[in-house]
């Protein structure tokens, strides 16, 4: 699943844009957002693929930020932008927009997409994590949850007590994950889908362990429920 940031006060445009994209496959919304400043935290806490934006939003990203996701704008073409900022917008989004249109734009980004990591991306079902001065193999499928702990994380696994503690963040290691198995649910914790055994309003329970939902992940938690059931 492709996560979504859409960041505009526009909110004709945002709403229309959130109706086709919610039926839309291959994506989720990991946030609506009306300025910059709002949409900071998100932006920080959470692994997107793809920010819909107007250009002012979209220049001052490109300008602040050394990685970029991919950034559709929100608005018509404009031939007279610095060659810097052009070529970090990948479509221009002007209204009247359709649902076709949107349909084909998500097709071309996924096919960009994969494309771009086809050569450096290699499917595996594990992972190396230095602990206790030591490289650890970890089978994906044993994991159950990851909890983050500053600058450390916390991995928990299937038929361990005690979980392993690597010296990684939890945005760091969530780069590592499959995004069609793992998600992020709360600032501090990462789930596998696989391992989950009830989710409640605001927690999930895993086996005896009981892993809070925050806010600002709920939805995007959600969407992911609703378009795997």
């Amino acid at each position: 699943m492709r996560k979504i940031i859409i960041i505009s006060d526009n909110s004709k445009d945002v709403l229309l844009l959130q109706d086709y994209l919610k039926i839309t496959p291959g994506v989720l919304i990991a946030g609506i957002f009306p300025t910059l400043d709002d949409a900071a935290f998100t932006l920080e806490e959470v692994k997107c693929d793809i920010i819909f934006s107007t250009l002012p939003l979209l220049s001052t990203l490109i300008t602040e930020r050394s990685e970029l996701p991919v950034l559709v704008c929100m608005g018509l073409e404009d031939d007279t932008l610095p060659l810097a900022i052009r070529r970090n917008i990948f479509a221009w989004l002007h209204t009247p927009f359709s649902y076709e249109r949107i349909f084909s734009l998500i097709q071309n980004i996924e096919l960009y997409m994969l494309q771009l990591s086809s050569s450096t991306t290699v499917k595996r079902d594990y992972v190396f994590i230095k602990s206790e001065y030591k490289l650890i193999k970890i089978n994906l499928s044993d994991i159950l949850f990851l909890s983050g702990l500053r600058d450390y994380t916390q991995i928990f696994l299937k038929g361990k007590v005690s979980p392993l503690t690597t010296l990684q963040n939890l945005k760091d290691f969530e780069s590592k994950l499959p995004e069609t198995s793992f998600i992020r649910v709360h600032r501090s914790y990462i789930i596998s889908l696989s391992q989950v055994d009830s989710i409640s309003r605001n927690e999930i329970n895993i086996g005896i362990h009981t892993i809070p939902i925050g806010n600002a992940y709920r939805q995007l938690l959600d969407d992911m429920i609703s378009k795997n059931s």
